[in-house]
């Protein structure tokens, strides 16, 4: 089991280019390409389990308007197929956003935030080459969990487990007004743009 402790202040490290990792890019979102479809274009089954909220949506778009200052949502997949968006109103709080299913998450679309964004998933997750991420707040992506009470109290945060799963990002993250971290005990790639003007960008392994 790793352990990996966050305060939220983390160094500035520069993300790293490793071009010969275009197999695991394959690997994670051809060759599993039943596990990404069987997930859908949009997240799927989100229900709040801390916090108050609504998850609206229609066929290519999602909209989650969160109440509290900080909340969390539990879904059964978490995917954003090309062209589809997910956007969250959390003002300037955060969404811990947690997948229970069994399927990795494929951002291909776009995911806004105008706070911070967690995305929890112990399957794997991939930022593909069209995949684009906006938050206003941090943006923590993470194969490990963490505490609800912890994260609900505003609190550092310390992610543990033992998914074997990796975070790769082809495509673009930005976070306006916080870091942008990637988190996961197998491995982390970024082969994709990471920009935090305002923060710092961490490959956390």
């Amino acid at each position: 089991m790793l352990r990996a402790s966050w305060m939220g202040h983390s160094r500035r490290a520069r993300p790293r280019t490793l071009p010969a990792l275009a197999p695991i890019f394959i690997a994670l979102s051809f060759a599993l390409p039943g596990r990404v479809h069987a997930a859908g274009p949009l997240p799927s089954g989100g229900q709040f389990v801390a916090g108050t909220g609504s998850i609206n949506g229609n066929v290519t778009s999602l909209t989650i308007n969160q109440t509290s200052t900080r909340g969390i949502i539990d879904w059964t997949s978490f995917s954003i197929g090309n062209g589809n968006h997910v956007s969250i109103t959390n003002g300037t709080g955060a969404t811990l956003n947690r997948v229970t299913g069994g399927d990795p998450s494929s951002i291909l679309g776009t995911l806004s935030a105008t706070g911070s964004v967690y995305l929890i998933n112990p399957q794997g997750i991939v930022i593909g080459t069209s995949g684009v991420i906006s938050t206003g707040g941090r943006f923590v992506a993470s194969t490990l969990d963490t505490d609800n009470t912890a994260f609900m109290n505003g609190g550092p945060l310390t992610f543990s487990g033992n998914s074997d799963a990796e975070v790769v990002n082809l495509g673009k993250i930005g976070s306006s007004g916080g870091d942008v971290v990637l988190i996961a005990s197998k491995g982390v790639t970024n082969v994709g743009g990471i920009s935090a003007p305002q923060g710092s960008a961490e490959l956390a392994v």
